[in-house]
């Protein structure tokens, strides 16, 4: 089954995510951001490498870190191509 940015991966932010990031130039919630491909896919990997470690989102925050499974759903999204 293909994951897509819209149904998938967008649905793993909270809006105190999106918020938090937006203020840093980080737009979690716009696909073309994401999956910049002039980037090489650089804004989405970063994210993952973040959120994979568990640094993202932030311990102070209140949130809870993301489950394995919501980490391999990001990054079956990345694998799977960057789809929208």
């Amino acid at each position: 089954m293909a994951i897509s940015f819209a149904s998938d991966v967008l649905p793993l932010f909270t809006e105190m995510d999106i918020q938090h990031m937006t203020g840093q130039g980080v737009d979690l919630d716009k696909y073309a951001y994401m999956s910049d491909p002039a980037n090489g896919h650089a804004n989405a990997q970063n994210v993952y490498q973040q959120v994979s470690s568990g640094s993202m989102p932030p311990s102070w925050s209140g949130e809870k870190p993301w489950t394995e499974e919501m980490v391999q759903t990001f990054q079956n999204w990345m694998n799977g191509g960057y789809l929208p």
